[in-house]
């Protein structure tokens, strides 16, 4: 019999009460996701309805025409708006599992006055991974899509090491810079569990595009050439449902891992003779 101390419920599920392996960080993240997914849905959905809206807006409204600083206006646009609806995420997500009432008055306060250095904090934790999502439709008529996601993996270190950034400034109310500084200090000895929950976790949504592209390729005979733009908006909608869900559970998992490498450097420091 494993002497473990059990994980208590979804609400007051931090502080943790011992590190987990990294199959209970994904069991602990889906606890806290599905204890908040009714509070952060309509932010989850409005964000990843804002990342759409440069392709949906190119593809739809002015296909052909692409205006670089426009578009370069649109992508910034889009991380500011996309950085304070995180903020907002995250600071829910974090009030739930401490089996706090989130209050949307101090939500919004904290977002609007750290508007500014959210920015910086979200490129650093997330940069890698919002690079390749740029990047990566400039490359789909030359590299299959199978070719990206393997060019993805070597990113999973590096990400793996500072993503965690996130949970560390909106959660612990660091600094942009403090805040990827600590990321980097409590994954650095252990950013192969990062790593694992990281593959986990786009795994599992990975399964629900996956679904997605199925119904979609099941449509498309049946509604035929003629209704390519509605095959799109399906396509677009089904994204847009698998996105608001995936996004309060990778927010989720990085506040549960985060809190977990915080534990296990805590216990490492007062391990040293």
């Amino acid at each position: 019999m494993s002497s473990a101390q059990p994980l208590r419920a979804a609400a007051g599920l931090l502080p943790l009460p011992r590190p987990l392996m990294t199959g209970e960080v994904l069991d602990a993240a889906f606890r806290l996701f599905r204890a908040g997914l009714l509070r952060t849905l309509p932010y989850s959905g409005l964000a990843v309805l804002v990342l759409e809206l440069p392709t949906l807006y190119f593809d739809f409204v002015l296909p052909g025409k692409h205006d670089v600083r426009l578009e370069y206006l649109g992508y910034f646009a889009v991380l500011a708006a996309s950085a304070a609806l995180l903020g907002v995420i995250t600071l829910r997500l974090h009030a739930i599992s401490r089996g706090l009432r989130p209050r949307f008055r101090g939500e919004l306060l904290t977002v609007l006055r750290r508007w500014l250095p959210a920015l910086i904090a979200t490129i650093g934790a997330l940069g890698l991974p919002l690079l390749l999502f740029g990047v990566g439709p400039a490359f789909n008529n030359v590299l299959p899509t199978a070719a990206l996601l393997v060019l993805a993996v070597p990113l999973l270190g590096p990400t793996a090491l500072i993503v965690v950034a996130l949970p560390a400034f909106w959660c612990d109310g660091l600094g942009p810079i403090a805040a990827i500084v600590k990321a980097l200090r409590v994954s650095r000895r252990q950013s192969w569990r990062m790593v694992g929950a990281l593959v986990a976790t786009m795994c599992m949504i990975a399964v629900f595009y996956v679904l997605s592209a199925i119904i979609v390729g099941m449509l498309s005979p049946l509604l035929g050439r003629a209704d390519l733009f509605l095959i799109a908006t399906v396509s677009s909608m089904l994204s847009l449902v698998v996105g608001a869900f995936g996004v309060p559970f990778v927010l989720a998992m990085l506040i549960v891992a985060y809190e977990d490498l915080k534990l296990r450097e805590q216990r490492r420091r007062g391990a040293r003779p």
